[in-house]
């Protein structure tokens, strides 16, 4: 059976062979302008799922690299302060080793006495020095400044209700807070309720940890330890409504011992930050109040005191000790976020490579099918403009 061949058929060929002619030449084009061979799903479904994962993955290792650099920065900073306090600690040790021998007289004592007041001034600036707008040895305080001129007595902050509680009660703070270091307590209820029925439990360490089983909470105080006691009026309680409460011990230090962490993967986080309770008290792994010691020695200068400078000798070397340790810290530190920097930029190299595999073209051959794919366009042109001249005439010619 002899099938005829229209006019119309052969347009309808033309006109399809044309326009999957047109499409492919532009996808080649499209190609060829971006250099990748993925620019879309439909190009690669498979391949694009792949690189849609590793451009989560990067997009997350962008971040750990960004975090980690700027904890880099935070301990730079912090151990240049450190190294600057015991420079300042071991000037004004010189000046107690010659005040306290026997040539030493009142009027040397009080010249030095004098001199000393700025060095104290300086080296508390350096204590309160701060990064950006955060304060580098507050520990997570970061808003606080941590050390104060003057020496306060144990105190308690006015609790504070967190924001989204249902609770909106005012509660009161009651005790004197005998606790060494300070902490931040934190009331977060378990069951809601009203006071006789809501139960509570109670964090020292800002909420990391929570300490024995629920609590039925009182109308009357309610005791988290270390002297403190919180009273509620009477009100309403939903679950994980939570109330912190600021302790300080007796001291020059207004911060915390907690110290700041980046994480640098998944479930995986290092310490950057050297706490001032830790530096510059006798509080946690301290061994000496830097400048409770100071203003010892300031104090023994001024009496004429010689027994009371000799006295200071040991502990001002020991100041210069745990700064010198901290320091020491500081460079450990830096270490360990080399490394996680280092693997951190191995990962976003290879991720990079993975999806370069898929993702770039190799232009060489792209060229090469783009002049072949012209070549057939031409093609598919000409014929297209040779079409309707086809007659009885034209094939006797």
């Amino acid at each position: 059976m002899i099938t005829r061949v229209t006019d119309n058929m052969k347009f309808d060929m033309l006109n399809n062979s044309i326009s999957n002619t047109q499409t492919q030449y532009s996808e080649l084009m499209e190609k060829l302008a971006t250099e990748k061979q993925v620019n879309k799903p439909s190009d690669d479904p498979l391949g694009m799922g792949k690189i849609l994962d590793y451009r989560a993955v990067k997009s997350y290792t962008s971040h750990y690299e960004k975090r980690v650099e700027e904890s880099k920065s935070w301990i730079d900073l912090t151990e240049s302060k450190l190294s600057s306090v015991n420079d300042i600690l071991n000037q004004i040790r010189e000046t107690a080793i010659s005040q306290s021998s026997a040539t030493a007289s009142e009027s040397t004592r009080q010249i030095a006495a004098d001199s000393l007041q700025p060095l104290i001034d300086q080296l508390r600036s350096l204590a309160n020095s701060k990064f950006g707008d955060r304060y580098l040895f507050s520990g997570t305080k970061t808003d606080t400044e941590p050390f104060s001129a003057t020496e306060s007595a144990a105190r308690i902050d006015a609790p504070v209700n967190a924001s989204g509680n249902t609770y909106t009660g005012t509660v009161s703070e009651a005790g004197t807070y005998t606790g060494a270091t300070n902490k931040t307590y934190v009331v977060k209820i378990v069951a809601g309720g009203t006071l006789g029925s809501a139960t509570y439990q109670v964090s020292s360490d800002s909420g990391k940890t929570w300490v024995g089983v629920p609590t039925v909470l009182a109308s009357g105080s309610n005791t988290l330890g270390d002297g403190i006691s919180l009273t509620f009026p009477p009100g309403t309680f939903a679950a994980n409504d939570s109330f912190s409460v600021n302790a300080y011990a007796p001291g020059y230090y207004n911060g915390n011992g907690e110290e700041l962490s980046v994480e640098v993967g998944k479930d995986v986080a290092i310490n950057y930050s050297i706490t001032g309770e830790a530096a510059f008290t006798a509080r946690g792994s301290g061994t000496v109040d830097i400048f409770k010691t100071l203003n010892d020695l300031k104090t023994a200068l001024q009496n004429n005191d010689a027994e009371g400078i000799r006295n200071q000798l040991d502990p001002l070397q020991e100041a210069g000790d745990q700064i010198t340790r901290y320091t020491a810290k500081c460079g450990t530190r830096v270490n360990s976020l080399d490394i996680s920097d280092t693997v951190l930029k191995d990962l976003d190299t290879r991720l990079t490579g993975l999806t370069s595999n898929i993702e770039d073209a190799d232009v060489v051959a792209l060229m090469t099918a783009f002049k072949m794919k012209e070549i057939a366009l031409q093609a598919c042109y000409e014929m297209a403009g040779n079409l309707g001249n086809i007659s009885i005439i034209n094939f006797i010619k």
